[in-house]
């Protein structure tokens, strides 16, 4: 076949291709474009609100509807071609952008596979006006009426391209799709009321007060905005560069988990995107504090200076490059385990077992953000500073498991593996970047390489030295442990150790090896449950406890100890 070239209508449904793969991007398109409009509007003009309609999981019907700045009569053709924009003029634009449009592609390339209407009226116009583009054809400007603001109405998407509907997400899953998508630009910009309605049926709608915490709240329900910390970003700038990076949102508690990672909403400079690196420093903030194979809550934006910023690296502008992304992911961990450290309490009895988010804690609510990109609140109450547990007073052990504690709120009552498991992780975590004293073994324990794992043995000797352990080869698969590190029990170490052995084996050999090893050995060689202790031991691990960073949850996500409050107490024997 010679070269040719192509006609121009196949050339933009191309180009559409790396722009609209799915009604979805077109909802993201449309409802950027809306957010520019009313950020765009001057000051004191009236709320801002999005109203976006889908029928068909948007492939028969889209309509976002704003009451943003709109568009004049004459400049309507315009936006519905290719590299048409208002948001930049020059090269150097790109290098300072803060709308969320820019490339002036987006009506353009929705036209090539959907047929596109735009209605809108700017301020100050006496009448608005209406244009179509069916085809990918534009048609006349024609006078119609509507309020100060626009409404783009898109149907029948990919229709003209059955090869590319073919391949389509059913229409629920596309809805609910978009349903997250929307979900992220209302926690963003929380000052802008937004609605969605699928197929006739309302989804959500936020009220655009400026409060996240109320976006939230209409989202997701009042037991999960109860769950939402405000996340504190208290950073010393050492550095001379920790100014110019900040950090707002909030944080679910670690019982606020989900079985996806739907729940994390991270933006930059209020720009939803997707970040593989910053998703895992998130998640990873919240290791051994959430059950295997749960996800933590989160919404926050990361603040940057605009010359550091590139959203122009991606044709949906989904992911952007930061100039700094190292320093973000080091402050984004730094700030979770801080605000978790820091807020992290006791669950009341009974939490645990609600559906779907599990928690909910009895808090005030003191804590109000306008806005993203004002600077992180501070939380007023001290009531959801975490209870000091080793003050409580000891009653007793139940099942030789539980410990039974009293304090000023109520009843507490600790797992003592659990709470044993956090101390002794912590210990080791912390002899990662310390040089302690290790004990040596009466008896050195000799150990064999399972066969899955030999070859690997030199990464194995590594990751136990580095904890603190003295081991050394002796052949291919068998090695001697000679001391433990000071912060576990020798008592019973050789029988942990192959219990560790046995479980690497099961999961194989892996890079994290050092960190997988610190959970397993914390939790071989912590007090089991069945087992005595006198109250001494008790109150010992309690204050053991109370200086753990994290006193919540175990390596494994399980609670350390849980809360049987007087209220709860009081209404269980009828007395309120």
């Amino acid at each position: 076949m010679p070269i040719r070239e192509l006609a121009p209508e196949l050339i933009a449904q191309i180009a559409a291709g790396e722009v609209v793969t799915r009604p979805g991007d077109a909802v993201k398109e449309l409802v950027e474009n809306a957010v520019d409009a009313l950020l765009a509007r001057p000051a004191g003009s009236l709320p801002g609100a999005i109203a976006i309609e889908i029928a068909d999981g948007g492939y028969t019907r889209i309509r976002v509807a704003d009451n943003g700045c709109g568009i004049p009569a004459q400049e309507l053709p315009l936006a519905l071609r290719r590299h048409a924009t208002s948001k930049i003029a020059e090269a150097e634009d790109l290098e300072h952008i803060v709308s969320l449009g820019f490339r002036g592609e987006a009506l353009a390339a929705i036209a090539a596979v959907a047929d596109v209407t735009v209605l809108s009226a700017p301020m100050g116009a006496e009448v608005g006006a209406w244009v179509e583009a069916v085809g990918g054809e534009i048609g006349v400007v024609r006078a119609a009426s509507r309020p100060i603001g626009t409404t783009l109405t898109v149907e029948r998407v990919f229709e003209r391209l059955p090869g590319r509907r073919k391949f389509q997400r059913a229409p629920s899953a596309e809805a609910a799709h978009i349903s997250r998508i929307v979900q992220g630009y209302a926690l963003a910009y929380p000052e802008i009321a937004f609605s969605l309605g699928s197929d006739g049926r309302a989804v959500l709608a936020t009220p655009g007060s400026g409060d996240v915490r109320l976006a939230v709240k209409a989202i997701f329900g009042v037991e999960v905005e109860r769950e939402m910390l405000v996340l504190l970003d208290e950073r010393e700038n050492t550095d001379g560069h920790l100014s110019a990076l900040a950090l707002s949102g909030l944080i679910g508690d670690p019982d606020l988990h989900r079985a996806t990672r739907n729940g994390i909403f991270l933006t930059v400079n209020r720009r939803p995107i997707e970040s593989r690196s910053l998703g895992f420093a998130i998640e990873d903030a919240y290791a051994t504090q959430l059950p295997v194979g749960r996800h933590p809550m989160a919404i926050i934006d990361i603040t940057v200076p605009l010359e550091e910023l590139d959203p122009n690296v991606h044709p949906t502008k989904r992911e952007v490059r930061l100039q700094r992304e190292r320093l973000a992911f080091g402050a984004l961990q730094q700030a979770i385990r801080g605000t978790l450290g820091r807020f992290t309490g006791i669950p009341l009895m009974g939490d645990r077992a609600r559906a779907g988010f599990v928690g909910g804690r009895e808090w005030p609510q003191a804590v109000t953000m306008p806005s993203f990109s004002a600077a992180p609140v501070a939380i007023a109450s001290a009531e959801r500073e975490r209870p000091r547990l080793g003050s409580l007073r000891i009653l007793g052990q139940v099942g030789l498991t539980y410990i039974i504690c009293e304090g000023e709120a109520g009843l507490y009552l600790v797992d003592q593996h659990a709470a044993h498991e956090r101390v002794l992780l912590e210990r080791l975590e912390h002899a990662l970047g310390h040089q302690e004293g290790a004990q040596l073994l009466l008896a050195p324990v000799g150990l064999a390489l399972p066969p899955a794992l030999r070859g690997a043995g030199p990464q194995y000797i590594d990751a136990l030295t580095r904890l603190g352990f003295a081991a050394e080869a002796l052949g291919e698969s068998d090695f001697v442990v000679r001391a433990v590190p000071a912060a576990l029990p020798a008592r019973g170490i050789d029988r942990a150790l192959q219990e560790t052995l046995e479980s690497l084996d099961e999961e194989g050999p892996g890079p994290d090896w050092r960190e997988r090893l610190a959970v397993l050995l914390s939790c071989k060689t912590a007090v089991k449950a069945g087992q005595h202790l006198e109250i001494a031991e008790m109150q010992a691990l309690l204050q053991q406890l109370d200086e753990a960073t994290l006193c919540a949850t175990c390596s494994h996500g399980r609670p350390t100890a849980i809360l049987l409050s007087h209220a709860a107490l009081e209404r269980e024997f009828g007395r309120r």
